[in-house]
């Protein structure tokens, strides 16, 4: 009798990011669907909530002892998807991640990145480092281009890194009921043809935040009344969303609504799909709204947003000083025009995207099987 592959999988996982549980949900998806036998262990914040909506094991992501001895038992380790290698959210995050990579590889495991973006990493040290452990991996796949043309930068052979796709795009299309009734349930008007807005903080960028969501919040304005639409206001990782989102609200005249649930991933694409237009910053709301056929319009506050829209031939705009009223109304007024023609580049666009998402799993069952 053939021995049951064991997998570890390691990522932003369990702490109700939407789009990080929706990765998960594809992975776990994808490697069951080709082989159901598989042993699948995932670190969590939350094990006991992932376990019972995954229906894997899960450990604590700092139980070391456990993790270690799951570390040890594994065939295969897993790492991502999500951008897990960089240091602009912290030192200590890109240290979480490579070190896992570097104990992986000193317990002689079989490792592979999965569907990863990568960077920024300005630390010397730390692209050293990263280089040092990604140069000894059986295989790379990354989510875009900029991506991989990153990683080689900092010394990865490019002939090792694959791009592919977010995993994301292989979800199942989920019922439009299940949208109507989150909106139902939030008090969203139906006689409008609805806007899907998605805000996050700026991190790194704290001078502007509060001049960016003035602009913002004026436009949102400028649009609804001029377009006829509902601003609805998609919160994609609480409380931190929210937080940011109030701002927005606070400068804005017109009524807005808030999509207070705690969504699951299959929730809110459902919610996203029944928007006419989406303005977002979170990549997996965009992404979401690339998947659901929705026009939208980026908010770059991290270079893989840019990186994922120009991918997809959409526009974003990088959130810096020089974004102001005028400027973004322009912008998304113009891709506003063309959103006929943007649905059906997008058809286009979301098969290539299903197929490079699905070559994750190919070159993982072919180089590991």
């Amino acid at each position: 009798m053939d021995k049951k592959m064991r997998v570890l999988i390691s990522g932003y996982y369990g702490y109700g990011n939407v789009g990080d549980e929706a990765v998960l949900e594809a992975i776990v998806g994808g490697f069951l669907r080709q082989d159901p036998t598989l042993k699948i262990t995932v670190l969590s914040a939350a094990p006991e909530m992932t376990a019972h909506f995954y229906k894997v094991k899960a450990i604590g992501r700092y139980s070391w002892f456990n993790f270690l001895v799951e570390m040890i038992k594994t065939d295969v380790f897993i790492s991502g998807g999500g951008t897990l290698f960089q240091d602009s959210s912290s030192n200590r995050s890109f240290w979480y991640y490579i070190g896992q990579v570097l104990l992986a590889k000193l317990l002689f495991k079989k490792v592979m990145v999965f569907a990863q973006g990568f960077g920024p990493l300005t630390g010397r040290i730390n692209r050293l480092i990263a280089a040092l452990a990604l140069k000894r991996l059986n295989v790379i796949t990354v989510r875009d281009e900029e991506s991989k043309k990153k990683m080689s930068e900092i010394g990865v052979d490019p002939n090792k890194i694959t791009v592919t796709a977010d995993p994301t795009f292989l979800l199942s299309n989920p019922s439009s009921v299940e949208g109507r009734k989150v909106l139902a349930l939030e008090g969203v008007a139906t006689n409008k043809p609805l806007l899907g807005v998605s805000v996050r903080g700026l991190p790194k960028k704290k001078g502007i935040e509060l001049p960016f969501y003035r602009a913002l919040a004026e436009m949102l304005d400028s649009f609804a009344e001029k377009n006829g639409h509902q601003v609805v206001f998609l919160l994609l990782h609480c409380p931190e969303d929210m937080r940011e989102t109030s701002k927005v609200i606070n400068f804005m005249s017109h009524k807005s609504n808030v999509i207070y649930k705690i969504c699951s991933p299959q929730e809110m694409l459902s919610v996203i799909s029944q928007c006419d237009f989406l303005i977002g910053m979170r990549l997996h709301a965009l992404i979401f709204a690339v998947k659901s056929i929705v026009p939208a319009f980026g908010l770059s506050y991290d270079p893989k947003v840019k990186s994922f829209m120009d991918s997809v031939g959409s526009p974003c705009v990088t959130v810096d000083e020089t974004v102001d009223r005028a400027r973004l109304e322009k912008l998304v007024e113009a891709q506003f025009a063309i959103r006929d023609a943007s649905k059906k580049m997008l058809e286009k666009v979301l098969i290539h995207l299903r197929e490079k998402a699905e070559e994750n799993f190919s070159i993982f069952f072919r180089t590991f099987k």
